[in-house]
């Protein structure tokens, strides 16, 4: 890619190095040439009477007068070429000839070229010229018609030297070289610059890439500036972080997953084993094992069952089916449901509802909400406390209100943001004499997002603890 952009600068400057002197050039040849064609055109028409009016001193006077300001050399010739002046007393009484004075003399009016012609040179200039391959002088010859009154009389010829403009354009080149040359090694500084502030997030985010390839979500990007590699490195951070926890949370299922089937089937084992080798065998004995084996197995069977549904809920796999429950009735008939373990444990369960309450949801999901909350509520109340379930309408924001409230134990401060992850348990010890899997609130919390809703949790500990859940009514 660095490659690429040197290269583009090298031909853009190139370009410019070429096309720039050039421009310059024919610019200042044109004004050159339209000015000695003026200075020619001009002095024709001051010549233009008889000869024999004009004695050739007055026109060499005259010639001389028009050569003074520039190296030029004027030539004034009759209607046969024969030359009548020449500034430099060279050719006075020969026959000049070339292209330009041929076309005139023939019944031209005007005609110019332009002459490579041995020239000297000296100090730096020379040098220059011979490095430039400029060993030369450039000549412009311009020929005008001299008219007179009974027709053309002559032509003068305006020699002058160019060579100027040539050592003019040498000297523009040289500068617009060395300009060049620094602008184009201070560009390609700048871009080297550039490239390598571009190119050291990138380098960053591809090691970072590769990082997480190899299963190691720890890679960090460092955050510098306000541009678009600096959002791009925040999207980074933010999505290794959340492949980090997910990582994480996945090890920490599959080590609790495997723990909660361990743990019945190391029962199961010992259990079997103690009737295997139980000699000889006591009917009582063995039928309590076996009791206990049964037991083993439906809690084996409620794990594996409440890790299906949460993985079937997390995955959005699991269908719902819009039955639209009344969430007052559907409250009522869990209440009436688990009355009796209320009774056993000998605590007061009661609840309080009046209106109708339609939710767009799946009944059997919503049932399962309501229950495990209440069994909750049940199994972490001691002996002679209560739990309250209430169905309310909230005509503000247009939800269903569902409030399990306890007079419990009560949950710490410090779990409560942890109550509702996966095989999160406050009292371990005790939530494995329930025969709690650690699972319930979890897929709790799933069904209630699946269905639009919201559910929170209060609690102080050894006061009580009161969980609310909201879900939108049906419009």
């Amino acid at each position: 890619m660095l490659l690429v952009y040197l290269a583009i600068i090298v031909v853009a400057f190139t370009i410019i190095g070429i096309s720039v002197p050039n421009l310059v050039g024919d610019y200042l040849f044109s004004q050159r040439l339209k000015e000695d064609q003026r200075i020619a055109e001009s002095f024709s028409e001051q010549m233009s009477v008889p000869f024999i009016e004009r004695d050739v001193d007055s026109m060499y006077s005259s010639s001389l007068e028009l050569c003074a300001d520039s190296e030029s050399r004027v030539l004034i010739l009759d209607n046969y070429g024969v030359v009548q002046v020449d500034t430099m007393s060279q050719l006075n009484g020969q026959r000049f000839t070339s292209e330009e004075t041929r076309q005139v003399l023939l019944g031209g009016n005007q005609s110019y070229g332009l002459y490579d012609m041995p020239g000297r040179r000296s100090g730096f200039a020379e040098f220059l010229g011979s490095f430039f391959s400029y060993a030369r002088t450039m000549t412009g010859v311009f020929v005008n018609r001299i008219y007179g009154e009974t027709g053309p009389i002559g032509a003068i010829v305006f020699i002058s030297q160019v060579q100027d403009i040539y050592e003019g354009l040498l000297n523009i080149r040289l500068q617009i070289l060395a300009s060049l040359v620094l602008v184009a090694l201070a560009v390609i500084l700048m871009v080297l610059l550039m490239l390598r502030s571009f190119t050291r997030p990138i380098d960053q985010l591809q090691s970072g890439i590769a990082q997480m390839t190899r299963g190691d979500f720890s890679a960090r990007v460092n955050v510098r500036g306000h541009n678009e590699f600096t959002d791009l490195a925040v999207a980074f951070n933010t999505m290794s972080e959340r492949l980090q926890v997910l990582d994480s949370s996945r090890n920490q299922f599959v080590s609790d997953a495997s723990h909660e089937l361990k743990t019945p089937l190391s029962t199961m084992k010992i259990l079997i084993e103690t009737i295997l080798y139980q000699d000889p065998l006591d009917p009582g004995m063995t039928k309590e094992f076996l009791g206990d084996v049964n037991r083993e197995i439906d809690r084996l069977n409620r794990t594996i069952t409440d890790l299906l549904t949460l993985v079937n809920v997390e995955r959005r796999e699991m269908q719902l089916t819009y039955d639209n429950p009344d969430m007052t009735e559907l409250m009522m008939e869990q209440v009436h449901r688990l009355a009796p373990l209320a009774r056993e444990n000998g605590i007061e369960l009661d609840c309080a509802g009046h209106e109708e309450l339609i939710v767009a949801g799946d009944r059997v999901k919503l049932e399962q909400v309501v229950y495990n909350i209440i069994d909750n509520a049940i199994k972490y109340t001691s002996r002679g406390g209560s739990v309250f379930v209430s169905a309310t309408h909230d005509r503000g924001s247009k939800n269903c209100i569902i409030q399990v409230s306890d007079t419990g134990i009560g949950i710490p401060e410090k779990d409560l943001p942890h109550i509702f992850e996966r095989f999160y348990r406050v009292d371990k010890a005790r939530s494995r004499g329930t025969g709690g899997t650690g699972l319930g609130l979890s897929i709790v919390y799933q069904i209630v997002q699946l269905h639009s809703g919201s559910i929170k949790c209060e609690s102080k500990e050894g006061k009580g603890t009161t969980f609310t859940i909201t879900l939108p009514l049906l419009q």
